[in-house]
């Protein structure tokens, strides 16, 4: 048996995070028992949430009150009371929640990137108290350097563990993602023009560097026009060609249909982010043969290979780039379609469903104990 533990709930699947931890989670339960241990959230502390806000209205750096001490202490006691003393391994997903746990058997950890990676790519680091994140990211360190596996969705976030944390690189690996869409059968593209920016935080993924590329290319090209899906900002702009769906939930049958047929139409999803580590849209798109113009950063290298499958800017935020980029896509028609076919095949070679299970319970079985075989 495997105590899966988790701070999401088992079948949410609304964004990256939560997708993969579903995946994970049944990846193991075809292969072993496993016992839920989740999800473990349990709110702020209200005090220490308050007293952060407050060094912030004083224009000092907060801290990370999320990962207090007290609240990190809350949870590793949880789990150990949710957890079933039979188990013969535990399985964490996520780092950081657990670094206070003290776990009683073998354990392998599993996340998309360290905390000291998520710091730096999603918030700015002196807006928090140095010596608060320094705490933080030392015991997220030692409780990693104890773990049986370390596991990571991307190599380039499990070779930053390495360097980062000191930890021993023969227990560190990466098991790749995959999108959280069912590819279809055929590549239905009808060389339409449209393009697609999909994102859960506009300024984040490059949205009004989107806008204003596409403002250029429609320039030369009228037809073209932009689909806007998730995250849009509070007064969008009023562009010719741009559409706005808000967002398009997978747990909804008509809003999944219609993410879909925005894949399979799109000439090209653009995606110039500058906080992210391994999206997932870009693999998602790849499935329905649609290349990506995207970011030559963190693991996106690892999902999009330049010139073949998609293109990629070395400086996400500039404008004429993007555009430049864009605009080869419409008029080398032979390139372009040479492009769909090499995004379609590798993201079934190397981004599958199938080939990220594999990889999950190879790792799991390397450190099982002994006598405890897959069922």
């Amino acid at each position: 048996m495997i105590n899966y533990v988790s701070n999401l709930p088992r079948e949410l699947r609304s964004g990256g995070f939560s997708a993969m931890n579903a995946a994970a989670a049944a990846a193991l339960a075809s292969q072993y028992e496993l016992h839920y241990v989740g999800p473990i959230d349990p709110p702020f502390i209200a005090a220490e949430k308050l007293a952060s806000k407050a060094l912030r209205l004083l224009g000092r750096p907060g801290r990370f009150a999320f990962f207090s001490p007290r609240r990190l202490e809350g949870i590793a006691a949880e789990v150990a009371r949710k957890s079933r003393p039979d188990a013969a391994l535990n399985f964490f997903h996520g780092f950081t929640p657990w670094i206070h746990t003290q776990s009683q058997r073998p354990y392998v950890a599993w996340s998309d990137c360290t905390f000291r990676d998520y710091i730096d790519i999603y918030h700015a680091r002196a807006a928090f108290d140095a010596a608060d994140l320094e705490r933080i990211e030392r015991a997220e360190g030692r409780w990693l350097r104890g773990a049986a596996r370390v596991l990571l969705k991307c190599q380039w976030a499990a070779e930053r563990a390495v360097r980062d944390y000191g930890l021993a690189p023969e227990r560190v690996s990466s098991v790749g993602s995959f999108g959280e869409i069912d590819p279809p059968e055929r590549d239905a593209y009808a060389g339409g023009q449209g393009f697609a920016f999909v994102s859960t935080d506009f300024a984040a993924k490059g949205g009004r560097t989107v806008l204003e590329a596409f403002a250029s290319v429609r320039r030369e090209f009228p037809g073209v026009t932009l689909t806007v899906v998730g995250d849009a900002p509070a007064s969008a702009p009023s562009v010719d060609g741009v559409i706005f769906t808000g967002f398009l939930r997978k747990e909804n049958a008509v809003e999944a249909a219609q993410m879909r047929q925005i894949l399979a139409s799109a000439r090209a999803l653009v995606h110039p982010t500058l906080s992210d580590v391994a999206p997932l849209i870009v693999v998602e798109a790849a499935y329905f043969g649609c290349p990506s113009v995207s970011s030559r950063r963190f693991a996106i290298p690892e999902l999009v290979e330049h010139d073949s499958t998609g293109l990629l800017l070395e400086e996400p935020r500039d404008v004429t780039a993007l555009a430049a980029a864009m605009r080869r896509l419409l008029v080398d028609e032979d390139a372009y379609r040479a492009m769909r076919v090499a995004a379609w095949t590798q993201s079934r070679r190397l981004h599958s469903r199938a080939r990220f299970d594999e990889r999950l319970q190879a790792a799991v079985a390397s450190v099982l104990p002994e006598g405890m075989e897959a069922r």
